[in-house]
């Protein structure tokens, strides 16, 4: 495939369940690549519809363009992009070579491996950290299995003084979180990794997905702590949290563990103790949460917060967060544990 194909299939599968026509394709490639112009993505758009790789639908005047995933070979031509995508990361940074080699050597020898992903590397490579999103094959048998992917990881994190975030799901919290109407990490990273382990794998994954349920993918990356007040009340109260005579208004909905990022975030004791009350009333994914807690380094904080809840509101998520926390090395700030009981109480959270 020529780089023009590439950029265009890219901007398109960055984009599922948000169809594009030709004129948005067009300028969304101006503003992330300096120019492009209609008629030449006319064309190419075409040779791809001609081998079945799109569907151009009509709309009015326009056209709706979307992945055919009917087609046998659109998995091996986006896995062929993904490809591309890693080569051009990587042409400018040699210096990562030994570190891929040696997490290929580490990681994709595990069994439970599907694919592995950097989620934004040209951003976060120049803070010298990578976050990684590893998708397993299947549930890990046991929560020890987890924690030895986080101790390769961490092994590597010494070795090449490169800090690594890991988000490991299966594939129930991959679809979980890809066809949520909240706003989550992973609907995000979609439209902003390049997989560097079973591209074939990942996009298999999602053409399963996508032939069943509705994806919608996020090009903005959310900041928990710009979070405003009234979506956060909102949230709150769809948790099962709501100060007295604190007014109700709807608002966009953010997965519990942002909403829990961002009261860590704020620091106010009243947010920390709402924080233990929607974690104890509620399921949430708990590498999801240790991997937030992490990125925005308020992991011990949330240690603290999960160790009261532990010994008070003992459930499998809790734990499995705890012993994923520590075995990242975190240190526990402890939290005021008085305050955090009387709160669960008074919220029948107990």
């Amino acid at each position: 495939m020529d780089k023009a194909t590439i950029r265009i299939l890219e901007a398109i599968s960055s984009s599922i369940g948000d169809p594009l026509s030709i004129n948005e394709l067009t300028n969304r490639m101006k503003s992330r690549y300096g120019s492009a112009y209609y008629a030449n993505i006319y064309e190419k758009l075409q040779d791809l519809k001609s081998n079945g790789l799109l569907n151009l639908e009509p709309i009015g005047r326009s056209s709706s363009i979307k992945l055919n995933f009917e087609n046998y070979l659109l998995i091996d031509t986006l896995s062929e992009m993904e490809i591309e995508k890693k080569i051009e990361f990587m042409s400018k940074r040699t210096s990562l070579f030994s570190f891929f080699t040696e997490m290929d050597k580490s990681l994709s020898s595990k069994y439970c491996i599907r694919s592995i992903s950097a989620i934004n590397p040209q951003k976060s490579i120049k803070l010298n950290r990578i976050e990684l999103l590893i998708l397993l094959n299947v549930t890990p048998d046991h929560p020890n299995q987890i924690i030895e992917l986080h101790n390769i990881t961490l092994n590597l994190q010494r070795k090449f003084n490169l800090r690594i975030d890991n988000l490991i799901l299966n594939a129930n919290d991959f679809l979980g979180l890809l066809t949520s109407d909240e706003i989550n990490p992973v609907r995000e990273a979609l439209s902003r990794q390049i997989t560097f382990y079973n591209p074939q794998a990942v996009w298999g994954q999602i053409r399963e997905i996508a032939q069943k349920n509705q994806i919608k993918t996020l090009h903005t990356e959310t900041k928990p702590l710009s979070i405003s007040d009234s979506d956060l009340n909102f949230n709150l109260t769809r948790f099962g949290y709501s100060e007295l005579g604190a007014a109700f208004a709807e608002g966009t909905k953010f997965c519990i563990e942002y909403v829990t990022t961002c009261l860590l975030l704020r620091e106010e004791a009243r947010g920390l103790d709402a924080l233990a009350v929607i974690l104890a009333k509620n399921s949430f994914n708990s590498n999801l949460l240790a991997f937030l807690s992490r990125k925005y380094e308020v992991s011990p904080q949330l240690l603290g917060i999960l160790e009261v809840l532990r010994q008070t509101k003992p459930k499998t998520e809790v734990d499995n967060t705890v012993r994923i926390l520590k075995a990242i090395n975190t240190q526990e700030i402890p939290a005021d544990e008085t305050s955090i009981k009387q709160k669960l109480e008074l919220y029948n959270a107990l």
